[in-house]
């Protein structure tokens, strides 16, 4: 899951804002599918089947053709992957106390969104079909709303809608 909570939503403490440290925090990543090293085995076994070529030209005059057009077919996939993994260094940090919500967007350009907001207030919204996207999450309270999780699959925005509901109400519970 692209999302962690930092403790089980049921058993959550939480407490007021002025305590300190929040009784619960929620860390949402956009889903990368290529780890690191999947990277380098992917980069180093497109290298090998480029390479398979060349050896059958070996001493051809087309060789040195050949071998820069791969090379920078190999270049241009290396940045590609690159980019696409700067693009996708989003993250949201959600912080709950029994009286305050602070929610951080960290941007691919490292920019930082802040949005804070009493829990009581706070509606979490949904909209099946409506929305920009399927499933579209939204927070509405403290006189805005924010979009949460865009980042993540149609499937896990409804179960991330469901989990901050859960941790919501404790807090007003809690209050």
């Amino acid at each position: 899951m692209p999302y962690h909570w930092s403790s089980p939503v049921e058993t959550a403490h939480l407490l007021s804002q002025s305590s300190g440290r929040a009784g619960l925090k929620l860390h949402v990543t956009a889903n990368n599918s290529l780890s690191t090293v999947g990277f380098v085995r992917f980069i180093s076994a497109t290298a090998v089947s480029m390479a398979l070529p060349i050896l059958a030209l070996l001493g051809n005059n087309v060789l040195w053709i050949i071998t820069t057009s791969l090379g920078a077919t190999l270049i241009a996939i290396w940045i590609a992957l690159k980019t696409s993994w700067s693009r996708g260094a989003v993250c949201e940090e959600l912080e709950l106390w029994i009286d305050q919500i602070h929610l951080r967007r960290i941007n691919p350009d490292g920019s930082c969104q802040i949005w804070q907001a009493n829990p009581y207030w706070v509606d979490v919204a949904m909209q099946e079909t409506d929305g920009p996207v399927l499933n579209y999450l939204t927070l509405r309270g403290g006189g805005r709303t924010v979009e949460i999780g865009s980042f993540l699959s149609e499937q896990e925005r409804p179960k991330l809608a469901q989990g901050l509901r859960d941790a919501f109400l404790i807090a007003v519970k809690n209050s």
